[in-house]
């Protein structure tokens, strides 16, 4: 509640995301406060290192959303509560390095993105799945489900 008020004279959250990049010294320091702030209320851990070509939709809310410095989103994105987006560190791992995410892209809750993977534009990932491999445009991505 209160972080709402803390981010009013800005506009919205991205435009504090954005001065947080441009800004040096002790005015850097008291914006990424102010950002940090906002993303601990809502218990996420979105890097102001990160870039998006359009600010994301969250249908939930910024809620439980983890997206790692040197993630890359594309345009129109949809990201739904506790998604993961977040670089393999481990040097000697196949995957090191962060995700690109392309355009319309629909992010389900509960997925979870890792490493340097590309994926592409117009994709679908569904709750709870976990990516680690590139995925190609006008892909859908689900668990799949098996009834006994």
């Amino acid at each position: 509640m209160l972080s709402r008020i803390v981010i009013k004279p800005f506009g919205t959250i991205w435009r504090l995301k954005d001065r947080c990049m441009k800004s040096r010294g002790v005015q850097a320091k008291f914006f990424r406060f102010l950002y940090h702030y906002y993303q601990f209320e809502h218990g996420s851990a979105i890097a102001f290192e990160s870039s998006f070509e359009t600010p994301p939709v969250f249908p939930r809310g910024m809620k439980q959303i983890v997206i790692a410095k040197g993630v890359k989103v594309g345009e129109n994105c949809t990201i739904f509560h506790q998604v993961t987006i977040d670089e393999d560190m481990f040097p000697d791992a196949n995957t090191f390095g962060a995700p690109t995410i392309g355009d319309n892209c629909y992010i389900y809750p509960g997925a979870k993105i890792i490493g340097n993977v590309s994926i592409g534009n117009n994709v679908v990932i569904g709750a709870n799945v976990v990516v680690c491999h590139d995925i190609p445009d006008n892909t859908t991505l689900t668990v799949p489900l098996e009834y006994s």
